[in-house]
């Protein structure tokens, strides 16, 4: 008798289950597309380019042939473009311009032609345009000059690289009179012209690019720049600490470091024990905007000084230094720039070291201008 009356209870059971699961797929049946949902084809490979007041952006065409638009929304939504999309092609891709400068988050969204979407994809990218550009800076000059080879040649300051800094174009005028613009690399440290006409001026800029993907560059404005060139010596004045007034005749005066003549020298007072430091200064009758010395040691006689530094002054009285050098004991002339290309008239060589006690310079000349 039990178990009569357990298999009723069971059977009554699995009657009222089948019952309430028929009942529910019948509930749920309105809400099922049959074979499924089937989404459309996602944007691969999608990128965001930045630009002046617009970013591109482009993603491959996928393998979903069915995708027949797209929809790229931004500032929550609020905003979006659509983009037909054609049946060939790798890549699709698209400008939206007009965009505000700041950072934006993109949402691409692919459709077929029954309207159905694909899963969003998020890719990030910014717009650039006056903050931006009111941050570049041009790259410093520090010198420019015609060289002892008859070379035109720029030195460079440190270029601001952290911004975006990737090049320096230069303008100038050839010897023909034709005008040329001439990009360098921005890790050059020096740029030579070989076609530059002597006694023109330059201009230059520096292009940048943002550090993440851009589709535009920067410039700064062009800027003015004199070409240094020998300053002429003829109405120069010279002093030293000291000089050699008859032994060595006609040498020894300081007069004999500018007359541009290198088988004379300027020569401390000999013999002598009075030690370091000494100096040769010289009076240029105006004011230069010094970018270089050039000193030719007393020709195959090495035993004069060798640390040293330049100084200039308006005045000949207060003195600033302008660098501190080392020269080489060689006979031909040496170049030593002069950061920032100082107003000068008073200049000056301070020796502080040397082998002897004494020091002796062949040639002392200036570029600026």
């Amino acid at each position: 008798m039990k178990k009569i009356f357990y298999y009723l209870t069971v059977l009554f059971i699995s009657l009222w289950t089948f019952n309430g699961c028929k009942k529910m797929d019948s509930s749920y049946k309105q809400f099922i597309v049959p074979g499924g949902i089937t989404y459309t084809g996602k944007a691969n490979s999608a990128m965001a380019y930045a630009g002046r007041s617009r970013v591109k952006i482009s993603w491959l065409n996928g393998a979903d042939p069915n995708i027949t638009k797209s929809m790229i929304f931004w500032n929550n939504y609020a905003d979006s473009v659509m983009v037909n999309i054609p049946p060939t092609g790798d890549t699709i891709s698209v400008i939206i311009s007009n965009l505000p400068e700041k950072n934006y988050s993109f949402m691409i969204k692919n459709y077929n032609a029954k309207g159905i979407s694909s899963i969003p994809v998020e890719i990030l990218g910014g717009s650039y345009g006056a903050r931006y550009q009111s941050q570049l800076l041009n790259r410093f000059v520090k010198s420019s000059f015609i060289d002892v080879t008859g070379q035109f040649s720029i030195q460079w300051g440190t270029a601001d690289i952290s911004t975006g800094a990737i090049a320096t174009e230069v303008k100038y005028t050839d010897a023909a009179g034709i005008l040329h613009i001439q990009k360098f690399n921005i890790t050059d440290s020096e740029s030579k012209i070989l076609d530059y006409k002597p006694g023109t001026t330059f201009q230059y800029r520096t292009l940048y690019i943002p550090k993440e993907l851009s589709i535009d560059t920067f410039y700064t404005d062009f800027m003015d720049q004199y070409v240094s060139k020998k300053i002429d010596k003829s109405n120069w004045t010279a002093t030293a600490d000291s000089y050699t007034p008859t032994g060595l005749l006609p040498n020894g005066p300081p007069k004999k470091a500018i007359d541009d003549n290198i088988n004379t020298f300027w020569h401390t007072l000999y013999p002598s024990n009075v030690t370091y430091p000494h100096w040769l200064a010289v009076d240029m009758k105006q004011v230069i905007n010094v970018s270089s010395v050039e000193l030719t040691y007393r020709q195959n006689v090495f035993n004069g000084f060798d640390d040293f530094m330049i100084q200039g002054s308006l005045d000949g009285v207060n003195w600033t230094t302008y660098g501190s050098f080392t020269i080489l004991k060689i006979n031909d002339p040496q170049s030593f720039p002069i950061t920032g290309t100082p107003k000068i008239r008073y200049i000056r060589v301070y020796a502080e070291k040397g082998a002897n006690n004494y020091a002796h310079l062949a040639e002392f000349s200036v570029l600026g201008y």
